[in-house]
Order: C-alpha cells, then sequence, then structure tokens
C-alpha cells in the first residue's frame, strides 16, 4: 500500500482560505495607514511652520486644510483638531489631532484605528 505524500485538497483549501483571510485585512488596513503616515508628514511640517512663524489658529487652520487636500488625507475632521496656545499668547505652540477610522471587514465587523499626533512649536534659544 501506498502512503499518501503532500497535502490534501481540503488543505489546501483551508491555507488558500487562511491566506485570503490576512490579505483581507492588510487590503484594508493599508490604505488606513498610509493615510497615517501621511498626516504624519503633515504634522512634522506643521511642527516647522509654527516653530519658525507666529501662525494664529485660523492661519494654521488653513494651512492644515490645504495640507491634508493636497496629501489626499480625509479622514480628519475640523473637529479632531485641537490647536492650544501658550499663556497671554495668540499664536499657536501645540497642534493636537486626535481621530479614528473604520474599515468595514466582513459582514458587521470593522476594523478600527485610533491615531494620535502632537506637534509642539520647539522654542528658539537666544
Amino acid at each position: 500500500m501506498k502512503k499518501q505524500a503532500g497535502m490534501t485538497l481540503i488543505s489546501w483549501v483551508i491555507v488558500l482560505a487562511i491566506i485570503a483571510f490576512f490579505a483581507t485585512i492588510a487590503m484594508r488596513l493599508f490604505p488606513m495607514y498610509q493615510e497615517y503616515f501621511g498626516v504624519v508628514t503633515v504634522m512634522e511640517g506643521m511642527e516647522k511652520e509654527i516653530s519658525t512663524n507666529k501662525l494664529t489658529k485660523q492661519q494654521v487652520m488653513i494651512l492644515l486644510s490645504k495640507r491634508f487636500n493636497t496629501g489626499y488625507i480625509f479622514n480628519v475632521k475640523k473637529d479632531n483638531i485641537e490647536l492650544l496656545r501658550g499663556k497671554n499668547n495668540v499664536h499657536v505652540d501645540k497642534i493636537i489631532i486626535d481621530y479614528e477610522v473604520r474599515e468595514p471587514f466582513i459582514a458587521h465587523i470593522s476594523l478600527v484605528g485610533n491615531f494620535h499626533l502632537e506637534a509642539e512649536a520647539k522654542q528658539s534659544t537666544r
């Protein structure tokens, strides 16, 4: 009697199902994290911007809006942005972005990403 060597059809189907499951997760998470890294890039630029220039809240919101539009960042809304000023100061010293992204996965199950970023003006030493 000959022994069976290799995988059976059922084991191949199971392996392919596992691969498809993880590939689906990766395809759903990739755009979420691609956008997150775009927000990180914008925040690094804004950190330099608020450190070198004295910007008001309105100026910062306009700059963020333009940078989000050019970076194809759509999940960060105005409500997710907090601009902080120092004591007796009209200029923005800190930007906080805290947002959540929900991606549908399977049926009623969603993948959720919570992101929190901060950019603070560096104090110039003179």
